[in-house]
């Protein structure tokens, strides 16, 4: 009660976020949703009309009533109120638009990608359009040369972003409209033309020249590679030329923080500028000034690093921080946290379900919970040992924190982050400070020669160092949460810290049955796993994959393995599946034909039944047709005859309809997992 009694915004956060949570779970009538406004108005103007003091005692809890029924009614309108926004006009309308190029174009394998503001669309006049998408340009020399600000004529079908077809699939439909994002479309060469530029003074535009600028300055210092990858990213957020397999070794190490500017870049200038300005400290007056002064160096640091989400959250929370510790109430860093989680979820609900907001505020929140308690378990007078255990104790405490979150995103949990972040967090800051410098000097011949050197051969060691730990024998830990357990493992943490320091019965039982709770929903996924017999067929973009699941028995049959790992894995991980064996031939499957579990069936992915006859046609419960095969279909049926038709995700829109129409005459069942998703059979004994 102590804790709810100190952080007042913590209250007025809980239903705010519960608002958010309900919109996207239940669907409120709008007159409902008014009386609940308006009701939560009359209890809080019913508490100040009661005047007689044993009377307001009594009614004390009409005025909090009120105060949460607002917030949740608020939080829930201002969901709403962001899902109509982020609407995108004209889906499926083919024709010539005109748009504005938005954000910094990023050059991918086959296309230009760039996030952009659909302005007018021509119907034999320009009428207004609304809406944000994502435009693929083919890549040619013109489309290099697209920058931020450009406004072009496109001619363009936009469609909605392809919603996920395969299970515990990322949600990329999901995610992009909540990046206010609602369409996405293929611009081929020689169907748009520039036409003008957007002159008007635009901060994020500003602050792309400038991140440009300073990433010009390291290739000029021959920083190249994975080294200037990870130096743009690490110092200036930007990560376009990260590779996979990089971004893969700081995951699978611990330390995919340092990749991402936010809350420890943000800190690290907040603690450099804090200590120069430190002599600001004597009075009121120069405090105040030195809040201003440590407030405009963290924006201008999150201008200089493209003002992204992490970054903007970031210095807003510092902000407070900043403005909290002004005001000599260093002990209310909870409140002023949750304040600044407040700001954020009042200006953009939909940050409550970014992975970085989540993550970001979890590692903070631990951090001042758990370090002051794990630190004083070891104390020495020796300086080098007491920085080692701090080190230490920050770690180890972001990562109590942030656990349960990483399990249930990621699925995997590094087992050798304390002796990563022991090294790449004071090299990655060493690093930091190098680059600042490396800027700093980059006009003064040799003695910038040098700082690039030595920035190089730094940034050339940390690579070297997380590839080296994530080859070391059992780096990574595989387990994954489903949203059930990562609720109550969260629970558990919170209750067992109410009993660290409240010594109470209560939170001690309720955090125990917690983590029995999440037990005990482990097992039941297992159980199920171990009971079941299913088939799969996933939705590739270019290749076939029939998964044959007995138990925990994990069969593949896959045009492409590699493909077929990548969308299929966390679906393997979750439903604690063996690791998948690749089929060609075996007792029950060969050519094609299989016999699994009773059903017997054909996948076909070549034209073998081209010109084949037969008899009597095999009669088949499943035939599946894949590989971007262009089948006959009518020659196809003359040879077999199956119960369902299951066309995969590569089989083209033409194809597919030639299918369905020779299905719907022989009253054969179809079913396309392009249109429907991932097919899913499960088998009963």
């Amino acid at each position: 009660m102590d804790f709810l009694q100190r952080t007042p915004f913590f209250r007025l956060l809980l239903p705010l976020i519960l608002g958010i949570i309900a919109f996207r779970f239940v669907e409120f009538f709008q007159w409902s949703l008014l009386a609940m406004f308006g009701f939560s108005l009359f209890l809080i103007l019913l508490s100040f009309v009661i005047r007689a003091p044993k009377r307001q005692f009594q009614f004390r809890w009409l005025f909090g009533s009120g105060i949460f029924l607002f917030l949740f009614s608020l939080g829930y309108l201002l969901s709403f109120y962001q899902e109509k926004t982020n609407e995108f006009d004209l889906l499926h309308q083919k024709g010539i638009f005109r748009v504005e190029i938005c954000s910094p174009p990023v050059e991918k394998e086959k296309s230009i990608m760039c996030k952009a503001e659909v302005l007018q669309f021509y119907n034999s006049i320009w009428q207004p359009a609304h809406g944000q998408a994502i435009l693929y340009f083919q890549k040619d020399k013109s489309a290099s040369k697209i920058l931020f600000g450009d406004r072009l004529m496109v001619e363009a079908e936009f469609a909605p972003p392809e919603r996920p077809l395969n299970p515990e699939s990322f949600d990329y439909a999901t995610y992009l409209k909540r990046q206010g994002i609602g369409a996405t479309s293929f611009i081929s060469s020689g169907s748009w033309q520039a036409t003008d530029r957007d002159e008007t003074f635009s901060i994020r535009r500003e602050s792309d020249k400038w991140r440009n600028y300073l990433l010009n300055i390291y290739r000029k210092f021959n920083i190249q590679g994975d080294e200037f990858a990870v130096l743009a990213a690490l110092t200036l957020g930007y990560t376009d030329d990260l590779q996979p397999d990089l971004r893969a070794s700081y995951s699978a190490t611990g330390t995919v923080h340092i990749l991402s500017v936010s809350g420890m870049h943000v800190a690290v200038i907040y603690v450099v500028i804090g200590f120069l300005l430190s002599f600001l400290d004597k009075k009121q007056g120069l405090r105040i000034l030195k809040a201003i002064l440590i407030i405009a160096f963290l924006w201008g640091y999150a201008f200089l690093s493209g003002m992204s989400a992490a970054v903007i959250r970031a210095a807003v929370m510092f902000s407070f921080v900043v403005f909290a510790n002004c005001l000599n109430r260093k002990s209310q860093i909870y409140n002023t946290i949750f304040m600044s989680m407040f700001a954020m979820l009042v200006y953009n609900p939909n940050f409550l379900y970014d992975v970085g907001f989540q993550l970001s505020y979890a590692a903070v929140l631990s951090i001042i919970f758990f370090q002051p308690i794990v630190n004083k378990l070891y104390s020495s007078t020796n300086k080098l040992a007491k920085i080692t255990w701090e080190t230490f104790s920050v770690s180890l405490a972001a990562q109590l924190g942030t656990a349960p979150f990483t399990l249930y995103y990621f699925q995997q949990f590094p087992n050798y982050f304390l002796i990563t972040n022991f090294i790449a967090i004071p090299l990655s800051s060493l690093i930091i400070y190098l680059a600042i410098g490396l800027l700093f000097v980059s006009s003064i011949p040799y003695l910038s020669t040098a700082a690039g050197f030595v920035l190089k051969w730094s940034l050339w060691l940390l690579n070297n160092f997380i590839i080296t730990i994530q080859n070391l024998p059992y780096s990574v830990w595989h387990i994954s949460l489903d949203i059930r357990q990562t609720f109550t493992l969260f629970l558990a943490i919170f209750c067992l810290s109410g009993y660290y320091f409240s010594k109470k019965f209560a939170p001690l039982f309720v955090g125990l049955a917690s983590l029995l709770v999440t037990c005990l929903f482990s097992l039941q996924t297992n159980y199920q796993t171990i009971t079941s017999k299913r088939i799969i067929v996933f939705a590739g973009q270019k290749n076939t994959h029939v998964n044959f699941l007995k138990g925990s028995q994990n069969f593949v049959f896959s045009t492409d393995s590699t493909e077929a790992e990548k969308i299929a894995k966390n679906y393997w991980q979750r439903q604690r599946l063996e690791s998948p064996h690749f089929i060609n031939k075996t007792n029950w499957f060969s050519d094609g034909f299989g016999s699994f579990e009773g059903s017997k069936l054909l996948i076909l992915t070549d034209d073998f039944l081209k010109k084949k006859t037969t008899d009597k046609p095999l009669e088949l419960d499943y035939l599946i047709i894949g590989n971007r095969l262009k089948p006959k279909i009518k020659e196809i049926l003359d040879c077999v005859h199956p119960q369902i038709i299951i066309v995969d995700k590569s089989i083209s829109r033409w194809y597919t309809t030639d299918i369905r129409k020779a299905c719907l005459e022989r009253n054969i069942g179809f079913y396309s997992v392009a249109e429907n998703g991932a097919y899913m059979l499960n088998i009963k004994d």
